[in-house]
């Protein structure tokens, strides 16, 4: 058998895929709980279509694309944080860091979001604190803030070299950056129910501010001459690269990545608000948990005495 290079020697990633399967497993069971909820409220037929309840009931009550989209999104966030970029992630090279933070919050993040329709969002969200608290948190400004600090935060070296050398900072850094990146796509998305989203044009304007997140940083890592990533100082040469020859292809490639994400994302909104257009359909259409949502928020009183 021949030996793999010690950059690519495989690591099983206990955290990683156990959070993996979990997810697997938890998510029909949590549309399952979340229709049922929304059944007995909507005194509605909650088994599907067989009239069987079972784990995967909630799956006929969502798209096969969206469950196509979190299933895939599970894996490309797997993929990211293990074996092998994962390993020289935190081991060897600032590109592989990078490049395995962007594919976990610019592709994992958004397609497993998506994975989930708006009436498990309305349902989950309820509830009259969290919906003030992420009706606050995920308006443009602060979430952009919240974004822009923890992607900012996860490349200051100090940050780096703590996550690099003990393994629960490691994946703390990772939960907090994702959390980060959740509530920037819940915005640009327009996930929660509610009659106050951004308008298609306004998604497109964030999505581009978005994308100028990384300019700065990408600048510092290029034009820096010497090479500002203790961790990496030394194990770099083992991939075949200097350690300041990979600072700067960070600095290029996360510019790069998030250019092509944000605004490819962009022209989608883009694409589809010009054929609603054209076909007379109104792209902010709203459907009863947008009203209702609106309903709770203008009588939070009433809706509080409802539930009890």
């Amino acid at each position: 058998m021949i030996a793999m290079p010690a950059p690519l020697a495989f690591d099983f990633h206990l955290v990683a895929t156990a959070t993996a399967v979990v997810s697997a497993l938890v998510y029909p069971l949590a549309l399952r709980l979340a229709w049922q909820h929304r059944s007995r409220r909507h005194r509605i037929n909650s088994t599907g279509s067989t009239g069987k309840a079972s784990l995967f009931s909630g799956f006929h009550h969502v798209p096969s694309r969206k469950i196509a989209s979190f299933y895939c999104g599970l894996v490309v966030s797997f993929l990211a944080v293990s074996w092998p970029l994962g390993d020289l992630a935190r081991k060897y090279s600032l590109l592989a860091y990078l490049v395995s933070n962007s594919i976990l919050i610019l592709a994992g993040t958004p397609l497993v979001l998506t994975g989930f329709p708006k009436w498990f969002y309305a349902e989950i969200t309820r509830g009259r604190r969290t919906d003030a608290f992420l009706r606050h948190i995920t308006r443009p400004l602060p979430s952009t803030i919240v974004f822009s600090a923890a992607v900012i935060l996860s490349m200051i070296p100090a940050v780096v070299q703590l996550a690099t050398a003990n393994t629960v900072a490691w994946d703390l850094l990772h939960l907090g950056v994702v959390a980060a990146a959740t509530l920037m796509w819940i915005t640009a998305l327009n996930l929660l129910p509610g009659l106050r989203g951004l308008s298609a044009f306004g998604r497109v304007a964030f999505l581009f501010v978005q994308s100028l997140l990384p300019t700065f940083p990408a600048i510092v890592l290029i034009f820096a001459r010497h090479s500002m990533y203790h961790p990496y100082l030394l194990h770099a040469r083992q991939l075949g690269i200097g350690p300041v020859t990979d600072q700067e292809l960070a600095g290029g490639v996360i510019k790069v990545i998030s250019i092509v994400v944000f605004w490819s994302v962009a022209a989608v909104i883009l694409a589809r608000a010009s054929r609603d257009e054209e076909l007379g359909i109104d792209p902010q259409e709203l459907t009863w948990d947008d009203v209702e949502r609106e309903f709770q928020r203008s009588h939070p009183r009433e809706n509080f005495s409802s539930q009890q």
